[in-house]
C-alpha cells in the first residue's frame, strides 16, 4: 500500500468516528441543510437530466429531494454490477430493490445517453476546497467519472469537507462542492 493510499484508509477511519457522533436525525436535518443549497444553484436550476445517488445512512439523504423534483427533472441512480457503475431511471420509490451494499436502486433498464446529462450529484467520503474528492476506496466513481462531461457536484456535510485531502492521478476532481454551508465552484 502506498503513502496515499494509507493516508486516504486513515481519513475514511477518521471521518467514519465523526460522522458516528452524530445521531441519524441529526444527519437529515444536515442532509436537508445540503439540499437547500443545491437548490438555489444556477447548475441544478437549469439541469433537466440529473445523474444522482440514493443515499447510504450516513451519506446526504437524497430521496425525500429526488421526489419533490422528479416532476420537473429526470433522475438516474446507480447500480453497482461488478466493479461498474449502470445509472437507471428513477421513476417511484416503490419500484427500487435493495442491493448487495444495502442500496435501495432503481430496476429497469440501463440509461446510456450520458451526452444528455445535465449535472452529476456525487457522494464522498471526503472533500476539499479544492474540489478533489475522497470515496470510499472502490472507485466505482473514478471509473465512470472519467468518460462523462457534465458538471460533477460533490455533496457532504460540513465536517466532511476539509482544507486538504490525499490525492492521486486516477482521483477526479469535482466541478462544485456543496455543504450545509459551503458552495465552492
Amino acid at each position: 500500500m502506498s503513502k496515499i493510499q494509507e493516508e486516504k484508509k486513515l481519513l475514511r477511519k477518521k471521518v467514519e468516528a465523526l460522522k458516528k457522533s452524530y445521531t441519524n436525525e441529526e444527519l437529515v436535518i444536515r442532509s436537508t441543510e445540503v439540499q437547500s443549497v443545491i437548490e438555489i444553484t444556477g447548475i441544478f436550476q437549469s439541469a433537466k437530466n440529473i445523474l444522482i445517488y440514493n443515499g447510504m445512512n450516513d451519506e446526504v439523504q437524497t430521496l425525500d429531494f429526488i421526489d419533490r423534483w422528479k416532476n420537473e427533472k429526470n433522475f438516474y441512480l446507480p447500480v453497482v454490477s461488478g466493479d461498474d457503475l449502470f445509472f437507471k431511471k428513477y421513476i417511484s420509490s416503490s419500484l427500487l430493490e435493495k442491493s448487495d451494499y444495502g442500496v435501495w436502486e432503481p430496476t429497469g433498464d440501463n440509461f446510456t445517453d450520458y451526452k444528455s446529462i445535465d449535472l452529476i450529484i456525487i457522494p464522498g467520503v471526503a472533500f476539499d476546497r479544492n474540489k478533489n474528492r475522497l470515496g470510499r476506496g472502490k472507485g466505482f466513481y473514478d471509473r465512470f467519472l472519467k468518460d462523462v462531461d457534465a458538471p460533477k457536484m460533490g455533496i457532504c456535510f460540513e465536517f466532511q469537507l476539509l482544507d486538504k485531502i490525499p490525492v492521486e492521478a486516477n482521483d477526479i476532481k469535482m466541478d462544485y462542492i456543496v455543504s450545509e454551508n459551503d458552495f465552492i465552484w
